[in-house]
Protein backbone atom coordinates (compact mmCIF):
# COMPACT_ATOMS: atom_id res chain seq x y z
CA UNK A 1 0.00 0.00 0.00
CA UNK A 2 1.34 3.38 -0.96
CA UNK A 3 0.51 6.94 -0.08
CA UNK A 4 -2.71 7.67 -1.92
CA UNK A 5 -1.77 11.00 -3.51
CA UNK A 6 1.93 11.11 -4.07
CA UNK A 7 2.42 7.54 -5.24
CA UNK A 8 -0.29 7.78 -7.86
CA UNK A 9 1.06 11.07 -9.14
CA UNK A 10 4.68 9.95 -9.10
CA UNK A 11 3.75 6.87 -11.08
CA UNK A 12 1.76 8.97 -13.53
CA UNK A 13 4.77 11.22 -13.97
CA UNK A 14 7.03 8.23 -14.52
CA UNK A 15 9.10 8.86 -11.38
CA UNK A 16 8.92 5.47 -9.73
CA UNK A 17 10.75 4.04 -6.76
CA UNK A 18 13.40 1.48 -7.53
CA UNK A 19 13.30 -2.12 -6.42
CA UNK A 20 15.52 -1.80 -3.36
CA UNK A 21 16.77 0.98 -1.10
CA UNK A 22 20.36 0.20 -2.09
CA UNK A 23 19.59 0.41 -5.80
CA UNK A 24 22.60 1.64 -7.82
CA UNK A 25 20.47 4.53 -9.08
CA UNK A 26 19.96 6.11 -5.71
CA UNK A 27 23.52 7.35 -5.13
CA UNK A 28 25.53 7.89 -8.35
CA UNK A 29 29.30 7.62 -8.03
CA UNK A 30 31.73 10.39 -8.90
CA UNK A 31 29.52 13.26 -7.69
CA UNK A 32 27.75 14.02 -10.98
CA UNK A 33 25.95 17.33 -11.44
CA UNK A 34 23.09 15.41 -13.01
CA UNK A 35 22.11 12.27 -14.84
CA UNK A 36 19.51 11.72 -17.55
CA UNK A 37 17.45 8.56 -17.89
CA UNK A 38 15.98 7.88 -21.33
CA UNK A 39 13.10 5.41 -21.45
CA UNK A 40 12.50 3.41 -24.63
CA UNK A 41 9.36 1.65 -25.81
CA UNK A 42 10.00 -1.82 -27.22
CA UNK A 43 8.36 -3.40 -30.26
CA UNK A 44 9.05 -6.65 -32.09
CA UNK A 45 8.95 -7.41 -35.80
CA UNK A 46 9.84 -10.74 -37.39
CA UNK A 47 11.45 -11.84 -34.13
CA UNK A 48 13.70 -8.77 -33.78
CA UNK A 49 13.48 -6.05 -31.13
CA UNK A 50 13.23 -2.38 -31.98
CA UNK A 51 13.36 0.45 -29.46
CA UNK A 52 11.97 3.97 -29.72
CA UNK A 53 12.77 6.83 -27.32
CA UNK A 54 9.69 7.60 -25.25
CA UNK A 55 10.48 9.85 -22.28
CA UNK A 56 13.47 11.43 -20.56
CA UNK A 57 14.02 12.11 -16.86
CA UNK A 58 16.78 14.41 -15.61
CA UNK A 59 17.97 14.26 -12.00
CA UNK A 60 20.01 17.21 -10.72
CA UNK A 61 22.19 17.28 -7.59
CA UNK A 62 23.75 20.01 -5.45
CA UNK A 63 27.37 20.19 -4.27
CA UNK A 64 26.55 17.87 -1.35
CA UNK A 65 25.25 15.18 -3.69
CA UNK A 66 21.63 15.74 -2.68
CA UNK A 67 19.03 15.57 -5.43
CA UNK A 68 17.43 18.99 -5.82
CA UNK A 69 15.30 18.43 -8.92
CA UNK A 70 13.88 15.64 -11.06
CA UNK A 71 12.22 16.61 -14.33
CA UNK A 72 10.30 14.72 -17.01
CA UNK A 73 10.80 15.71 -20.65
CA UNK A 74 9.39 14.58 -23.96
CA UNK A 75 11.78 13.11 -26.52
CA UNK A 76 11.78 16.54 -28.20
CA UNK A 77 13.02 18.11 -24.97
CA UNK A 78 9.76 19.72 -23.82
CA UNK A 79 9.29 19.86 -20.06
CA UNK A 80 6.29 17.93 -18.77
CA UNK A 81 6.63 18.03 -14.98
CA UNK A 82 9.36 18.62 -12.42
CA UNK A 83 9.79 17.90 -8.73
CA UNK A 84 11.83 20.28 -6.57
CA UNK A 85 13.40 18.92 -3.36
CA UNK A 86 14.25 21.05 -0.33
CA UNK A 87 16.26 19.99 2.72
CA UNK A 88 16.68 20.91 6.37
CA UNK A 89 19.94 22.29 7.78
CA UNK A 90 21.04 18.72 8.59
CA UNK A 91 20.21 17.49 5.06
CA UNK A 92 16.90 15.82 5.84
CA UNK A 93 14.39 15.89 2.98
CA UNK A 94 11.98 18.61 4.10
CA UNK A 95 9.66 18.92 1.10
CA UNK A 96 8.90 17.82 -2.45
CA UNK A 97 6.96 20.13 -4.76
CA UNK A 98 5.72 19.04 -8.18
CA UNK A 99 5.12 21.63 -10.92
CA UNK A 100 3.68 21.37 -14.41
CA UNK A 101 5.39 22.71 -17.53
CA UNK A 102 4.04 26.21 -16.90
CA UNK A 103 5.37 26.35 -13.36
CA UNK A 104 2.01 25.76 -11.68
CA UNK A 105 2.08 23.74 -8.47
CA UNK A 106 0.66 20.24 -8.94
CA UNK A 107 1.17 18.86 -5.42
CA UNK A 108 3.45 19.25 -2.41
CA UNK A 109 4.66 16.97 0.37
CA UNK A 110 6.36 18.36 3.46
CA UNK A 111 7.81 16.64 6.51
CA UNK A 112 8.59 17.61 10.10
CA UNK A 113 11.23 16.11 12.38
CA UNK A 114 11.95 15.76 16.09
CA UNK A 115 15.07 17.07 17.84
CA UNK A 116 16.92 13.87 16.93
CA UNK A 117 16.25 14.29 13.21
CA UNK A 118 13.63 11.55 13.02
CA UNK A 119 10.66 12.21 10.78
CA UNK A 120 7.48 12.41 12.85
CA UNK A 121 4.96 13.67 10.31
CA UNK A 122 4.46 14.09 6.58
CA UNK A 123 1.67 16.14 4.99
CA UNK A 124 0.40 15.98 1.42
CA UNK A 125 -1.22 18.99 -0.26
CA UNK A 126 -2.98 19.48 -3.57
CA UNK A 127 -2.40 22.29 -6.08
CA UNK A 128 -4.48 24.72 -4.00
CA UNK A 129 -2.65 24.00 -0.77
CA UNK A 130 -5.45 21.92 0.73
CA UNK A 131 -4.40 19.02 2.93
CA UNK A 132 -5.25 15.67 1.33
CA UNK A 133 -3.29 13.24 3.47
CA UNK A 134 -1.15 12.93 6.59
CA UNK A 135 1.38 10.29 7.62
CA UNK A 136 2.40 9.97 11.28
CA UNK A 137 5.57 8.13 12.31
CA UNK A 138 6.15 6.56 15.73
CA UNK A 139 9.33 4.87 16.92
CA UNK A 140 10.10 2.07 19.37
CA UNK A 141 13.80 2.62 20.02
CA UNK A 142 15.89 2.11 16.87
CA UNK A 143 14.42 -1.24 15.88
CA UNK A 144 10.83 -0.45 14.95
CA UNK A 145 8.92 2.24 13.07
CA UNK A 146 5.16 2.61 12.80
CA UNK A 147 3.89 4.55 9.74
CA UNK A 148 0.19 5.41 9.69
CA UNK A 149 -1.59 7.23 6.86
CA UNK A 150 -4.79 9.29 7.23
CA UNK A 151 -6.90 11.20 4.73
CA UNK A 152 -7.81 14.87 5.12
CA UNK A 153 -10.82 13.98 7.33
CA UNK A 154 -8.58 12.09 9.74
CA UNK A 155 -9.76 8.65 8.69
CA UNK A 156 -7.22 5.85 8.93
CA UNK A 157 -6.37 4.56 5.44
CA UNK A 158 -3.47 2.17 6.01
CA UNK A 159 -0.62 1.33 8.36
CA UNK A 160 2.91 0.05 7.74
CA UNK A 161 5.39 -1.25 10.30
CA UNK A 162 9.15 -1.54 9.79
CA UNK A 163 11.51 -3.70 11.85
CA UNK A 164 15.31 -3.37 11.89
CA UNK A 165 18.13 -5.53 13.22
CA UNK A 166 21.03 -4.45 15.44
CA UNK A 167 22.92 -3.31 12.33
CA UNK A 168 20.02 -0.99 11.45
CA UNK A 169 19.13 -3.02 8.39
CA UNK A 170 15.48 -3.44 7.48
CA UNK A 171 14.44 -7.04 8.16
CA UNK A 172 10.64 -6.98 7.98
CA UNK A 173 7.77 -4.78 6.83
CA UNK A 174 4.06 -5.34 7.35
CA UNK A 175 1.33 -3.48 5.49
CA UNK A 176 -2.18 -3.37 6.96
CA UNK A 177 -5.57 -2.25 5.71
CA UNK A 178 -7.62 0.30 7.63
CA UNK A 179 -9.54 -2.48 9.40
CA UNK A 180 -6.29 -3.85 10.84
CA UNK A 181 -6.05 -6.93 8.62
CA UNK A 182 -2.70 -7.77 7.07
CA UNK A 183 -2.21 -6.97 3.39
CA UNK A 184 1.35 -8.22 2.90
CA UNK A 185 4.41 -9.03 4.99
CA UNK A 186 7.89 -8.73 3.51
CA UNK A 187 11.03 -10.35 4.92
CA UNK A 188 14.44 -9.00 3.88
CA UNK A 189 17.42 -11.34 3.56
CA UNK A 190 21.03 -10.14 3.33
CA UNK A 191 24.31 -11.56 2.05
CA UNK A 192 27.32 -11.85 4.34
CA UNK A 193 28.74 -8.62 2.91
CA UNK A 194 25.57 -6.76 3.92
CA UNK A 195 24.04 -6.38 0.46
CA UNK A 196 20.35 -7.14 0.08
CA UNK A 197 19.89 -10.65 -1.28
CA UNK A 198 16.13 -11.07 -1.53
CA UNK A 199 12.72 -9.96 -0.33
CA UNK A 200 10.11 -12.63 0.44
CA UNK A 201 6.46 -11.56 0.44
CA UNK A 202 3.66 -13.33 2.36
CA UNK A 203 -0.11 -12.88 2.51
CA UNK A 204 -2.33 -12.84 5.61
CA UNK A 205 -2.28 -16.66 5.68
CA UNK A 206 1.54 -16.57 5.82
CA UNK A 207 1.67 -18.08 2.33
CA UNK A 208 4.56 -16.90 0.20
CA UNK A 209 3.22 -14.95 -2.77
CA UNK A 210 6.38 -13.51 -4.29
CA UNK A 211 10.16 -13.47 -4.05
CA UNK A 212 12.44 -10.67 -5.29
CA UNK A 213 16.08 -11.62 -5.82
CA UNK A 214 19.20 -9.52 -6.31
CA UNK A 215 22.28 -10.86 -8.11
CA UNK A 216 25.67 -9.12 -7.79
CA UNK A 217 28.95 -9.43 -9.66
CA UNK A 218 32.42 -9.87 -8.14
CA UNK A 219 32.66 -6.10 -7.62
CA UNK A 220 29.48 -6.03 -5.57
CA UNK A 221 27.44 -4.31 -8.29
CA UNK A 222 23.81 -5.26 -8.79
CA UNK A 223 23.60 -6.96 -12.18
CA UNK A 224 20.18 -8.63 -12.06
CA UNK A 225 16.89 -8.19 -10.24
CA UNK A 226 14.32 -10.99 -10.63
CA UNK A 227 10.76 -11.50 -9.41
CA UNK A 228 9.30 -14.96 -8.74
CA UNK A 229 5.63 -15.85 -8.27
CA UNK A 230 3.97 -17.98 -5.61
CA UNK A 231 4.66 -21.06 -7.71
CA UNK A 232 8.40 -20.40 -7.58
CA UNK A 233 8.59 -19.56 -11.28
CA UNK A 234 10.40 -16.47 -12.45
CA UNK A 235 8.06 -13.74 -13.70
CA UNK A 236 10.39 -10.91 -14.72
CA UNK A 237 14.06 -9.95 -14.85
CA UNK A 238 15.95 -6.66 -14.97
CA UNK A 239 19.61 -6.50 -16.04
CA UNK A 240 22.03 -3.62 -15.32
CA UNK A 241 25.21 -2.51 -17.09
CA UNK A 242 27.77 -0.04 -15.68
CA UNK A 243 30.40 2.45 -16.80
CA UNK A 244 33.97 2.74 -15.48
CA UNK A 245 32.71 4.83 -12.52
CA UNK A 246 30.37 1.99 -11.59
CA UNK A 247 27.30 3.99 -12.50
CA UNK A 248 24.43 2.29 -14.31
CA UNK A 249 24.33 3.09 -18.01
CA UNK A 250 21.67 0.60 -19.16
CA UNK A 251 18.69 -1.14 -17.60
CA UNK A 252 16.85 -3.82 -19.60
CA UNK A 253 13.58 -5.39 -18.44
CA UNK A 254 12.21 -8.77 -19.52
CA UNK A 255 8.97 -10.57 -18.80
CA UNK A 256 9.02 -14.36 -18.67
CA UNK A 257 6.39 -15.97 -20.90
CA UNK A 258 5.40 -19.30 -22.36
CA UNK A 259 5.50 -19.26 -26.17
CA UNK A 260 5.01 -22.28 -28.42
CA UNK A 261 5.70 -24.62 -25.51
CA UNK A 262 8.93 -22.89 -24.50
CA UNK A 263 9.87 -20.42 -21.76
CA UNK A 264 11.12 -17.19 -23.31
CA UNK A 265 12.45 -13.85 -22.08
CA UNK A 266 10.50 -11.03 -23.76
CA UNK A 267 12.11 -7.60 -23.68
CA UNK A 268 9.48 -5.10 -22.51
CA UNK A 269 11.51 -2.05 -21.53
CA UNK A 270 14.93 -0.44 -21.71
CA UNK A 271 16.54 2.63 -20.16
CA UNK A 272 19.82 4.39 -20.97
CA UNK A 273 21.62 6.63 -18.47
CA UNK A 274 24.06 9.45 -19.14
CA UNK A 275 25.92 11.52 -16.52
CA UNK A 276 27.14 15.10 -16.42
CA UNK A 277 30.16 15.82 -14.20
Amino acid sequence: MKKVLISALLFAAGIAAFAFDDSPFMHPNGSPKSYTQTEFSITTKFGDYFRTPATKYKHTFNELGLEIESAEYSVAGQLATKIVYEYTSDNQLASQSCFDADGNLFWKVSGSFDKNGKKIEENEYDSKGALVGKTIYKYDGSNSVDETYYNSQGDLIWKNTYSYNSEKKLVETCSYFANGSLDVKKVYVYNQDGTLSEIDSYNYLNEQVAREVNVYNSEGLLTEYAVYGSDGKRRSRIFYKYDEKKNVIKKTTYNIAQKFGNTVNEMVGQSDFSYEF
